[in-house]
C-alpha cells in the first residue's frame, strides 16, 4: 500500500528534476549560441575591409589586362 502512495510522488519528483536539468541545459546552450553568433558577427565585420580591398584589386587587375 505504501508503494502505491509514494510511487507517484517519486515519479513526479524525478520528472521535475529531469525537467529542471533539461531547462538549465537549454539555457546554457542558448547562451552559447548567442555568444557564437556575436563572434560570427565580429568575424564578418572584420572581413568587410578584406572584401572591399579584393574588389579594388580585381578591378585594377582587369584594367591592366585589357590594355
Amino acid at each position: 500500500m505504501a508503494v502505491a502512495v509514494f510511487a507517484p510522488i517519486f515519479v513526479l519528483l524525478c520528472g521535475a528534476v529531469v525537467a529542471m536539468v533539461v531547462a538549465r541545459r537549454l539555457a546554457d546552450e542558448s547562451e552559447a549560441l548567442d555568444a557564437s553568433l556575436r563572434r560570427l558577427d565580429r568575424v564578418e565585420n572584420a572581413l568587410i575591409p578584406v572584401r572591399v580591398e579584393t574588389r579594388h584589386v580585381r578591378r585594377s587587375s582587369d584594367q591592366i589586362t585589357r590594355r
